[in-house]
């Protein structure tokens, strides 16, 4: 089944024109100020699309059908739950958490409207209800190489508040959808087995990095999330959390070009240099070369994967290091893209080693080369017989 990347564009437009209707609604009816922080569309792998949502907080879904099937969530954590409640208009002194069902009931019908008028169709939404924590967020369908899109939305409302808003649609119906709004002009259409292969490819590559890892290291760690985000250039800075981040930055070329960052947040890079050089992070070079080596190890994870599975060469730079507020750094590389391209593709990594360590990887691959890479691909191959390092 196949699907060509650019017609996300239009969906993600879809989506970020839905996210700001629906905040549009949440802000009648709180009568607060709203604002849409971040629009993303999302390839994962099934079992992770748990992670990728977050913990459970208070969840109410929805179910829709018709020209487009799925699920829409709304998610809030229990302070701007509680925030939303007590400026509700019309909600009383002491308002009923389940009027929290209406609120996402009138956001789920503001959001779905916009994709009706595109796929100039019906979609009807169920009466809202509150998750069941043990139920797959992925509606129920046929199974897409075990893999889902969802579109995630943040919202903040009253300046230091945030709900959460996803809409899962159904894998094979929005597979279809996809193909069916194909863009007219030169297509970059891939196989979703194929694509599926190489975000695998991508999480074993992030598996290897974690053990190697905890070898250099001694901490315990593991993947977390591994995804893909679809968004546009100048929304690249927004896929990271704020923060300062010290890492490395490669660029790589060949069948697919790009650029590579490994990033680590202020406690994670304390922690990681303590381990490596015990006594001796306090000094700066160390403490740099300790963090450049590891984000060598990490390219070569990653790339060196990539590349054996196609039987060619990938190059990539000498490692540039950084330190910098994350944004910062992820700016500078959406201005390269936004060169030659108007949609990125984020591979988006996050390892975990005890709390609160914490390493994300991101991959920004040229959508020419992304597109050939993934056709090259075996859609059946085992990744775990891939060598890297």
């Amino acid at each position: 089944m196949r699907v060509d990347l650019k017609s996300l564009g239009t969906f993600n437009r879809i989506g970020s024109a839905g996210a700001k209707r629906a905040a549009d609604a949440l802000s009648s009816l709180t009568d607060e100020d709203t604002f849409v922080e971040r629009t993303a569309i999302n390839f994962t792998p099934v079992d992770h699309v748990d992670a990728v949502l977050g913990a459970p907080e208070t969840q109410v879904a929805i179910e829709f059908d018709g020209a487009l099937e799925g699920r829409a969530l709304l998610v809030f954590d229990e302070a701007s739950a509680d925030h939303v409640l007590e400026n509700l208009q019309g909600a009383g002194e002491d308002p009923d958490p389940a009027y929290l069902h209406e609120v996402a009931n009138i956001m789920t019908s503001s959001f779905i409207d916009g994709w009706a008028e595109h796929l100039t169709g019906t979609i009807d939404i169920s009466t809202p209800s509150a998750l069941d924590t043990d139920e797959s967020l992925v509606p129920p369908g046929e199974d897409v190489g075990g893999s889902s899109f969802l579109f995630t939305s943040t919202i903040g409302v009253g300046g230091d508040h945030r709900c959460r808003f996803y809409l899962v649609p159904e894998p094979t119906s929005f597979v279809g959808t996809l193909r069916d709004g194909a863009s007219n002009g030169a297509a970059l259409d891939v196989d979703v087995d194929e694509l599926t292969a190489f975000l695998q490819l991508t999480a074993s590559g992030a598996s290897t990095v974690s053990e190697q890892l905890e070898m250099l290291t001694g901490i315990d760690a593991e993947v977390s999330v591994s995804h893909l985000n679809f968004v546009p250039v100048e929304e690249v800075p927004n896929t990271i959390d704020p923060g300062t981040y010290q890492g490395t930055v490669f660029q790589f070329e060949g069948p697919m070009e790009g650029y590579l960052a490994v990033l680590f947040d202020g406690a994670t890079a304390d922690s990681v240099a303590e381990a490596m050089l015990p006594g001796g992070a306090d000094d700066p070079e160390k403490r740099q070369g300790a963090i450049e080596e590891l984000g060598n190890i990490t390219a070569s994870g990653f790339i060196d994967g990539w590349a054996n599975a196609l039987g060619t060469t990938i190059d990539h730079s000498v490692p540039d290091f950084v330190d910098d507020m994350g944004k910062a750094l992820l700016e500078s590389i959406a201005a390269q893209l936004g060169q030659r391209q108007e949609f990125a593709y984020v591979f988006d990594v996050e390892i975990t080693a005890g709390d609160p360590m914490s390493c994300r990887v991101f991959a920004f691959p040229d959508e020419a080369g992304l597109q050939t890479t993934i056709s090259s691909l075996d859609a059946d191959m085992d990744v775990a017989d891939v060598e890297r390092l």
